[in-house]
């Protein structure tokens, strides 16, 4: 079936393709009284066979051969939309809008390298100030202790005085 299809795919390529010897016409038999044991043909049809599997593989390089040529040719006349449209009226924009591209790239590229830059002096100043917050937060912290501190020992001198007061009074 493959046979057939190259085959066709050949002349439609204009290769020139061999065909198998043509199976030659079975000889009309004679009424045999007895019949008689024949040697099997099968050495030579092999033979045959081999022969004409071998012109076909001849034959299918062939055609591939010139299928590639072909395909070579329509591809090297081959271009691509942009060289279609290199000179065109249609071109402009297209190169308009590429070169406006290319320059936002360009200009995104920049301002991302400066928002990093600033992004990390920001960074480093958001990390001074916090450890400088939590030095003052530990000083404050101790102020505050020590205040509370004196005032609990006011407030429980008091109390006593109050109470001793209290207790010579009644």
């Amino acid at each position: 079936m493959t046979d057939k299809i190259e085959a066709k795919k050949a002349v439609e390529k204009k290769v020139e393709v061999k065909k198998a010897p043509a199976k030659k016409p079975a000889a009309k038999k004679a009424p045999a009284k007895k019949p008689v044991a024949k040697k099997p043909a099968t050495s030579k049809i092999r033979k045959e066979m081999q022969d004409v599997r071998k012109e076909m593989k001849d034959v299918e390089k062939e055609v591939r051969k010139e299928v590639k040529k072909e395909v070579k040719k329509v591809v090297d006349k081959t271009q691509t939309v942009f060289e279609k449209l290199e000179d065109s009226v249609i071109a402009v924009p297209f190169k308009a809008a590429n070169k406006t591209f290319m320059a936002s790239l360009g200009l995104f590229s920049y301002v991302q390298k400066e928002f990093d830059k600033k992004f990390n002096e920001f960074d480093k100043t958001f990390n001074k100030y916090a450890k400088d917050g939590e030095k003052v937060f530990g000083v404050w912290e101790h102020k505050v202790e020590d205040f509370r501190k004196d005032v609990e020992e006011k407030v429980d001198g008091a109390r006593d005085k109050v109470r001793e007061t209290f207790k010579k009074a009644a």
